[in-house]
């Protein structure tokens, strides 16, 4: 692995409030599946690596298609959901959070810029291509992917997919959650560089 190469995971959430008014007591609808949220960033900075620094993960949610927040790898990782769920509303709310951007943007926008930048952007989709069949994986380059939610995507994120010709790629035959995909991906990668 080349230093400074990152996984990033653009998680999809059309459905959540960009406001941040959300109880803690109910993610999934107040937050309006906030939850998933919580569960990928604990599987991105948490449970999900063993091996890959957390220096070099990142997890982008697009929040209604208006706003992104991008996680980097913090220093200490929270132990809940509830946690994450504070930092998230946080951000959202514009507070300081130190190893959190916010942006006004879109997903058109975000994957715009990940390719200026040289980021090859995947999509993982069930219908995709299998994901050890994709020679142009490489540990070496920047490679981000995006998931949906807990419905898939919605007809705006299918668009820019297809505006984007962004290739799909598939883990396997089994349908998993976001935050297991996520966990798949890091472990696929720690094996192509530990192999």
């Amino acid at each position: 692995m080349a230093p400074g190469t990152q996984l990033t995971f653009i998680l999809v959430m059309p459905g959540m409030s960009v406001r941040g008014d959300f109880s803690y007591k109910d993610l999934p609808g107040t937050g309006r599946r906030v939850d998933i949220v919580c569960r990928c960033l604990a599987a991105c900075f948490g449970w999900g690596p063993s091996c890959w620094p957390r220096s070099q993960l990142r997890l982008v949610v697009s929040v209604a298609h208006q706003k992104t927040l991008t996680f980097r790898g913090p220093d200490i990782v929270p132990e809940c959901e509830v946690e994450w769920a504070e930092l998230i509303r946080d951000a959202l709310r514009g507070e300081s959070v130190g190893y959190v951007s916010v942006r006004d943007e879109s997903v058109a926008g975000l994957v715009s810029r990940l390719q200026q930048r040289g980021d090859h952007v995947w999509v993982l989709d069930e219908s995709g291509t299998p994901i050890d069949r994709v020679g142009a994986l490489r540990t070496s380059a920047q490679n981000s992917f995006m998931l949906g939610d807990h419905r898939g995507f919605d007809s705006q994120t299918e668009e820019v997919i297809v505006e984007y010709d962004l290739p799909r790629v598939r883990l396997g035959p089994v349908s998993y959650l976001s935050s297991h995909c996520i966990a798949a991906v890091i472990s696929y990668f720690e094996r192509m560089v530990h192999t």
